[in-house]
């Protein structure tokens, strides 16, 4: 839920009111939006890329973008999904600009990721988390960018299928057939994972 801002007066302002106070010249409202919203479009930018540099500059980039397009936001709309769309689309065009990352293998994960393989084969509940984290940042990364989207908003973020259709400017069929493509790519690269494991083993 969106902290409600302070302003001198002493009334609560709704995003819808910050937006406006924008908009009449008053950059603190915008400021305000930042403050209320930057969470969530760090979560968001942190579940794409994996540099802080980067989510940083993603981060940025998604509210100046918001700023210039405020003029459209509807009055009355939620503004929370609206630079949540705007923060995924900017992720998409930097993830659309690389090529796909090359298949890995089991020599090329280091010591901690290999033993989140293993606990992944062996269902341990005490595998290291950090590891096990940069193990699904790994995989996340071999997907396709619409893909790595959908199961993001969805798997990590936790939007329903229909929020994430409308961020994603797409029906809710389309996401569900990209989360189901998704999920079994990366359980194809983890099990490519675990059966490279036994012929690299020493």
């Amino acid at each position: 839920m969106a902290t409600p801002v302070l302003f001198p007066g002493g009334s609560d302002a709704s995003d819808s009111d910050l937006v406006q106070r924008t908009l009449a010249g008053d950059s603190r409202g915008f400021e305000a939006l930042v403050r209320r919203h930057e969470r969530l479009v760090f979560r968001i930018a942190g579940g794409f890329l994996r540099d802080r540099a980067e989510v940083e500059d993603v981060a940025q980039e998604a509210f100046m973008r918001a700023f210039a397009a405020l003029a459209r936001f509807r009055p009355g709309a939620e503004f929370g999904p609206w630079i949540a769309q705007i923060a995924t689309r900017v992720c998409y065009d930097r993830l659309r600009t690389r090529q796909r990352q090359p298949q890995v293998g089991w020599e090329d994960l280091p010591p901690g990721e290999q033993e989140a393989v293993q606990a992944l084969r062996g269902a341990d509940a005490g595998a290291d988390r950090v590891a096990a984290r940069d193990l699904a940042n790994r995989l996340l990364e071999s997907l396709a960018p619409r893909d790595r989207q959908a199961i993001m908003l969805v798997d990590a973020l936790g939007y329903s299928g229909p929020e994430a259709a409308k961020i994603m400017r797409c029906s809710a069929v389309a996401v569900r057939l990209r989360l189901h493509r998704a999920r079994r790519a990366m359980r194809e690269a983890a099990e490519r994972l675990m059966a490279g494991q036994g012929g690299e083993r020493r």
